[in-house]
């Protein structure tokens, strides 16, 4: 068995292998009346939550009630879903064990944030709802305008895919057919967005932390089988010999390199801490101090979270050889090996996270429509029922635009560049504003409009010229290297909010933030007096 799974370069086996476990699959009876009566419970418990919604600030955070295990473990929950399993699956069986090197960085992400507090507790002490809120408080109106919008359409550009991955996941694992990618789509998308749009955030963290449990369990059945049909020994060898020192060291692999990996440490913290799905649950947490903790502790378990889809993916190379369609392998390989029963429950577990991630991504991008791109349109403010009907329309369309994009959109890139390049979107410019507004005086509107807008244009161009990229001139080349579109976004960014802040100071004065921060405080005081 070892010698022919060290021999993916050999077409035969590899064509063998792949015939011998294509339409083997284990999903029966037993594993739909699990899976059924899993996603019935979850979207029972999320509809009832609607009871504990009394207000705004409940829909959209939960109330500010949430406490460090709670928020923990609903932070886990949306961070992974089945589109994550399958970026980095697919990294792992493209680039071997390299691609681990992305565990350790979004460890260290998260590790700074939650030793630190960075960004996040000086937005919760601000007791904003959003972050483009914080724009108006330090800098002005039209720049929370500005910063909302490219906040949306980043964001939903980001989840576009969500669908697509899930349909792929499900009907390979469950062995359905091409033609059942559609259906599964739609299905998805009506259980999460009936119990995110009724329930809002308190439906997200209580059907979080059942996910959650489900999820963990679901990950460790799926690993244990994967390492029963192909061990860790034979995975080193394939990999050893389809990619050698590039399936080993991230710095030589033609995927990463230098430049990608110092894209990936700024991001790490910029879109850890400025990605509104999560921040929210820091947002959602009953102080400063629990949103930070929250963070931290969700950062002991990021580098695991990461690494064991990317192991299935290593693991699918060595089983199927290199000549399958990447997305497939690794589900493929789950669904071939876990016995039925246990693939049921493993499923239920894939979704449980798939439906955590849609659900927080669908209210937190909801919820910037509603409160930074229409409401600052307005005369006169929305009203709390208007404002939770808003964002609760959009949400739904949000999903019917994640369908449409899913069905007929193709990826330029890998999946995870592609989710790294458009969370890169609004990242960047989030994270010179954000960092510059709560840590430097100097930061004034001027600096905000250009580091906002500079922090788009790359990811932008990226997005745009790989459509036309045969025709485009050797010069520009350099445009649809998501690596290097991805490092130059921040880059921009920063540099605009730093020239524009300092050209301008006369004209526009910076916020003393220090004042608000004051007010803020002997509001937070208030609210825990009573």
């Amino acid at each position: 068995m070892l010698r022919a799974l060290c021999r993916p370069l050999d077409l035969s086996t590899s064509q063998d292998s792949f015939l011998k476990y294509e339409g083997h699959m284990n999903f029966h009876l037993i594993d739909w009346l699990i899976l059924v009566v899993y996603l019935a419970g979850t979207v029972f418990v999320g509809l009832r939550a609607r009871r504990y919604v009394e207000s705004m600030e409940g829909y959209y955070v939960a109330g500010r009630k949430v406490k460090v295990a709670l928020g923990s473990a609903t932070l886990i929950a949306t961070e992974i879903g089945v589109v994550t399993f399958m970026y980095f699956g697919q990294l792992g069986y493209l680039t071997g064990f390299s691609c681990f090197i992305l565990g350790v960085i979004g460890f260290f992400g998260y590790m700074v944030i939650g030793k630190t507090g960075f960004i996040v507790e000086g937005l919760r002490r601000l007791r904003v709802i959003t972050i483009p809120e914080f724009y108006e408080i330090r800098y002005s109106r039209t720049v929370r305008w500005l910063g909302g919008v490219l906040l949306f359409l980043g964001g939903v550009l980001n989840m576009g895919i969500f669908l697509k991955f899930d349909g792929i996941f499900l009907t390979e694992t469950m062995g359905l057919g091409e033609q059942e990618k559609a259906l599964v789509m739609v299905i998805m998308l009506v259980i999460v967005v009936s119990y995110t749009i009724l329930g809002g955030m308190f439906s997200v963290v209580i059907t979080d932390f059942i996910q959650f449990v489900v999820l963990a369990f679901g990950m460790l059945v799926a690993t244990a089988f994967v390492l029963m049909k192909v061990n860790i020994a034979s995975i080193a060898s394939v990999v050893a010999t389809q990619y050698g020192t590039a399936g080993i060291n991230p710095i030589v692999n033609p995927q990463f390199g230098w430049i990608f990996i110092f894209w990936m440490l700024i991001g790490s913290v910029a879109i850890s801490a400025l990605n509104q799905p999560a921040v929210s649950k820091s947002f959602a947490s009953e102080s400063p101090e629990v949103g930070r903790k929250v963070f931290l502790y969700t950062g002991f378990t990021l580098a695991g979270r990461y690494m064991i889809p990317m192991l299935w993916g290593v693991a699918a190379l060595a089983v199927f050889g290199p000549h399958m369609n990447s997305l497939i392998a690794m589900p493929r390989l789950l669904g071939s090996v876990i016995p039925s029963g246990l693939l049921g429950l493993m499923v239920a577990g894939m979704l449980a996270a798939s439906m955590s991630t849609y659900s927080a991504y669908l209210l937190a991008w909801s919820t910037v429509a509603t409160r930074d791109v229409i409401a600052p349109l307005l005369k006169s403010p929305l009203s709390d029922s208007r404002n939770v009907m808003m964002t609760r329309i959009i949400a739904g369309v949000i999903g019917i635009f994640m369908l449409v994009f899913g069905l007929f959109y193709e990826i330029p890139s890998t999946a995870f560049q592609y989710m790294a390049l458009t969370g890169a979107m609004y990242a960047a410019g989030a994270f010179a504003c954000v960092t510059a507004g709560l840590y430097w005086k100097k930061a004034n509107v001027a600096g905000a409009y250009s580091g906002l807008a500079l922090g788009a244009v790359a990811p932008v161009a990226f997005l745009s010229l790989s459509l036309f990229k045969d025709q485009l001139p050797k010069s520009l080349m350099f445009l649809v290297d998501v690596n290097v579109s991805g490092f130059l976004s921040f880059f921009l960014s920063a540099a605009g909010m730093i020239i524009g802040s300092l050209a301008t100071q006369s004209k526009y004065p910076p916020v003393d933030l220090s004042k608000v921060h004051k007010a803020e405080q002997i509001a937070e005081d208030n609210n825990v007096a009573h």
